[in-house]
């Protein structure tokens, strides 16, 4: 038989394992990991994030750079986490949206594995041309390069890159067919299409503002369905011509896979709350990008309609990683 003061011993764990249980989440510190590296878009936005959502959760919020394999590890280790609410990930359209078309060994499924939380916020392509371009509009572009069928070049950031894939869209789009020329990211490829080597490129607005700015690029349109704050005398390619077009560098909130559908509505409520505060819309702007309030269940929606987009392009285009 057990002695009293074991019976006691047994029922004190437990009334403690009920009170730490019964705590309001969260009651600890949360990890917001950051697939890339320092600096670029994707940390820049994190870093805007993770300060407001501390205030709203009333816990810290730890960034975490895990680089590598483009941006595959560091998803990769948002899926294998705990889906108790405390390893958060950001989520976007190369390590999650095309990952699945792009890697015939990916270590995740990019729906199973994740619990959407919501949008955090877009930022457009803008189709460019170098200054000395007698492609003035993005009519001009598509039938010169319908005349020309394999004249007109179309840089990139790398096979496979965002950068290429919208490019495929719009040739998809249009008809227009243009040789693809990789580079080694969106720098060598911008200085290139300002030098007249290459004829046209799609990059992401936080990268070529400058040079359209300062009139080393010029910007024919932007390829999200609305314009742009930052560029507001650029179309948008469905006022070009190129109906219905919509098409960006979408970022979102994920947990792991399995997390309890309450938590995924307390999470999705605090981005929500902190994506509407206009300090933080206002910082998103300063990097070309639009905030994007949603719910879980329509963030859900828009990486299956994206997972299928991506996969037929990078069929049909036979697009393979470098």
């Amino acid at each position: 038989m057990r002695t009293i003061a074991q019976i006691l011993l047994v029922t004190a764990t437990m009334v403690a394992g009920f009170a730490a249980h019964a705590q309001p989440y969260p009651n600890r510190p949360l990890k917001l990991v950051v697939p890339f590296p320092p600096g670029g878009n994707v940390d820049l936005s994190a870093r805007i994030l993770a300060p407001e959502l501390s205030k709203e959760l009333g816990q810290p919020i730890v960034v975490e750079n895990k680089a590598g394999a483009g941006g595959t590890v560091g998803l990769d280790s948002v899926a294998k986490a705990a889906p108790d609410g405390y390893t958060l990930g950001v989520a976007s359209p190369i390590n999650h949206l095309a990952a699945p078309s792009l890697y015939p060994k990916l270590p995740y499924d990019s729906i199973k594995d994740f619990s959407p939380v919501g949008l955090i916020a877009s930022v457009p392509m803008v189709l460019v041309v170098g200054p000395s371009s007698q492609v003035k509009t993005v009519q001009e572009l598509v039938t010169r390069a319908k005349s020309r069928p394999g004249a007109m070049t179309m840089a990139s950031a790398g096979s496979g890159s965002g950068n290429h894939i919208v490019g495929e869209l719009f040739q998809d789009a249009t008809g227009a067919k243009f040789v693809h020329v990789p580079y080694k990211g969106s720098a060598p490829a911008n200085t290139d299409v300002a030098g007249g080597h290459v004829d046209l490129h799609f990059d992401q607005l936080s990268s070529i503002l400058a040079l359209v700015q300062g009139g080393k690029l010029n910007a024919l349109a932007v390829t999200t369905a609305k314009r742009s704050p930052l560029l507001p005398q650029v179309p948008t390619l469905a006022e070009s011509g190129v109906p219905n077009f919509d098409a960006s560098t979408t970022l979102g909130l994920v947990l792991p896979g399995g997390a309890e559908p309450a938590l995924v509505t307390r999470l999705n409520a605090a981005l929500n709350k902190v994506l509407q505060r206009p300090a933080v819309r206002e910082q998103f702007n300063k990097l070309g990008a639009e905030p994007r309030e949603s719910s879980a269940g329509e963030y859900a929606e828009f990486i299956r309609s994206e997972i299928a987009r991506t996969a037929r392009i990078v069929r049909e285009a036979k697009i393979t990683l470098d």
